[in-house]
């Protein structure tokens, strides 16, 4: 199993070595993977021409079924992602207990099984490698736009030469994160989309072989579990792709990233003097404000290569923007510790970037860049939320728990917003808070108290706390649980986490999740079975504090937990855990 780091979109945008050292490990496993394709393809075109030879062919179909390796983003799988991830392997193995050819199945192989992978191959893959001569032809394309731009004197400013860069920067970070996001995108696709073109392939041989009959009978059991695993792992990979979409977005509208190490990262021009001439050289620099560090290596894109192994670093002593008769834009310059004597003199990107990193270096210039964030009106878990929880849940219990897709299906948000006004009015009496239970009270919208409606009010007002409601900081220590290698070790790790969640949301999480085992248990008719109410309610009371790629592709370990929180009422809520004691308990909230 091949190990590889997410390609977060922000690193994407700030197009540091690192990323494209990143990428280019990607790119590598990526064409890899498609080899790979090409040759089981080309061996079961062997299988299918020589049908007098098929024992020998599928042996040698099944030694590669048996090499093939998936690309791991992350690192740790779900359960499902192992078993998807070893099915080849098992494939292999039934294919190598079928020892004679039967040829009545080799009319709807063609259709069935060579034209998808061929698809798959060209469609998906191929589509990376066009998507990949863009990115350069793009890349290519601003740097030496960027070059010539800033080569322009300050003398011979031009409006339309910045709206001009500007354009063809902006052109350039959206190919930049289609081109991660496609990559990132047939990764994950391969683990449903390919193996479910081999597992019908399997299914097909193993029913148009007489004599393979019994193997079909013993791999009945465990190929449908792998259909529900497979089926599972595309609803996960859509509701992931959703969310990266949502970030990549997010990022477009923002290049800064919150909470870096760094005061400010970026790639700036340096100008050197050798003898009478003056070269300018791009360097990837970075600034840490608290110790006055500052960074740079040579590099540039295009070339994909650093000029040095190491970057230099040295300590500011002070920065000064240039004046604006000089020759070139953007310039200021710094001064080092290190080397006293000497001024360096740097071109930033642009003014915005010219100001960022003189307010970093605490320059004479400074301007106030950060990430814009998103408010929301937040909840609070009081007695109020409590009891609206509380009389949402004993409702949907009365009459709604039948009902099909109830939490999946959303109601109406005007509706919604309605119930939440009148249900968590803090100004009212509990008896005034609690008339929404009576349509009357709400003239005009008689239905507004469907399962639906009060449904998604009780999952919002869980999503909109201040916090998610098992917590930020017990968010990391409850995926790793949920990545544990045995299912017992992952129920009692969780089991003692919830243990050290403060009381006011350890009450909550207990009447929700006997809420959701009530669900659960009615699934047979509202379709709401265990998976499904994980991946509802997994990212509601369960999120990383900081949104990232890596945090999205970890979403499934946080619907792994709420399964398991479902799956495992009775003990893990009605039993405190053995090695809990009351010292163990964190009373803040």
């Amino acid at each position: 199993m091949v190990k590889l780091q997410p390609l977060e979109f922000i690193d994407c945008l700030i197009d540091s070595p690192n990323f494209r050292e990143n990428l280019n490990k990607h790119e590598k496993e990526l064409d890899k993977t498609s080899q790979q394709i090409k040759r089981i393809i080309k061996e079961i075109k062997d299988l299918l021409a020589a049908a007098k030879s098929l024992s020998r062919a599928q042996r040698t179909l099944s030694r590669s079924l048996k090499e093939f390796n998936f690309e791991c983003i992350g690192s740790t799988q779900t359960d499902d992602e192992q078993v998807i991830a070893d099915s080849l392997k098992q494939f292999s193995k039934l294919i190598s207990a079928i020892e004679e050819e039967r040829d009545n199945m080799l009319d709807r192989a063609h259709e069935q099984i060579l034209l998808p992978l061929e698809e798959f191959r060209k469609l998906h893959i191929g589509g990376v490698k066009e998507n990949k001569k863009k990115y350069d032809k793009k890349t290519a394309k601003f740097c030496q736009a960027q070059e010539r731009f800033l080569n322009m004197s300050t003398k011979k400013s031009s409006p339309a030469a910045d709206a001009s860069l500007g354009m063809l920067e902006r052109e350039y970070l959206r190919e930049s994160l289609s081109y991660v996001l496609s990559i990132q995108e047939v990764q994950e696709r391969i683990k449903f989309e390919f193996v479910e073109i081999i597992l019908r392939f399997i299914s097909d041989w193993l029913v148009f072989y007489h004599l393979g009959h019994e193997v079909a009978e013993d791999a009945k059991e465990y190929l449908s579990d792998l259909q529900l695993k497979v089926q599972k792992t595309r609803e996960n990979f859509d509701e992931t792709r959703q969310k990266a979409q949502e970030l990549k977005n997010k990022y477009m509208d923002s290049k800064l990233k919150p909470d870096s190490e760094y005061a400010k990262q970026g790639y700036l021009y340096l100008m050197e003097k050798k003898f009478t001439v003056i070269t300018w050289s791009k360097f990837y620099c970075t600034y840490k404000k608290q110790t006055k560090e500052f960074s740079m290596l040579q590099y540039n894109q295009m070339s994909g290569r650093a000029q040095q192994t190491i970057p230099e670093t040295l300590t500011v002593a002070s920065c000064t923007k240039k004046l604006s008769e000089f020759e070139k834009r953007y310039c200021f310059d710094v001064t080092f510790n290190e080397k006293n004597t000497i001024t360096y003199t740097f071109q930033a990107l642009s003014e915005e970037d010219i100001k960022a990193w003189i307010d970093a270096m605490d320059g004479k210039e400074s301007i106030n860049l950060t990430l814009s964030t998103k408010c929301s009106e937040d909840s609070t878990l009081d007695d109020v939320g409590f009891a609206f929880v509380k009389k949402c849940i004993d409702i949907l219990e009365q009459r709604g728990l039948e009902e099909e897709g109830l939490y999946r299906i959303g109601g109406v948000s005007t509706k919604i917003n309605k119930l939440l006004q009148v249900g968590l009015d803090r100004k009212k009496s509990e008896k005034e808070r609690f008339n929404f239970s009576q349509d009357e009270q709400f003239v005009g919208q008689g239905d507004i108290l469907e399962s639906k409606t009060i449904a998604s009010a009780l999952k919002q007002y869980l999503r909109n706390l201040d916090e998610p409601l098992m917590t930020y900081r017990l968010h990391h220590a409850f995926i790793s649980a949920a990545k544990q290698e045995t299912r017992l070790q992952r129920i009692n790790e969780v089991h003692q986490l919830v243990y050290k969640l403060p009381k006011n949301r350890l009450d909550m999480l207990d009447m929700v999740i006997q809420h959701l085992k009530a669900v659960s248990m009615n699934s047979d008719r509202n379709k709401m079975s265990v998976f499904n109410l994980g991946v509802v309610f997994g990212p509601t009371l369960l999120r990383a504090a900081e949104e990232t790629v890596a945090a999205i592709l970890d979403i499934k370990f946080n619907n792994v937990v709420i399964e398991i929180l479902i799956e495992n009422y009775d003990k893990i809520f009605k039993n405190t855990p053995l090695l809990f004691t009351e010292n163990a308990v964190d009373v803040h909230t």
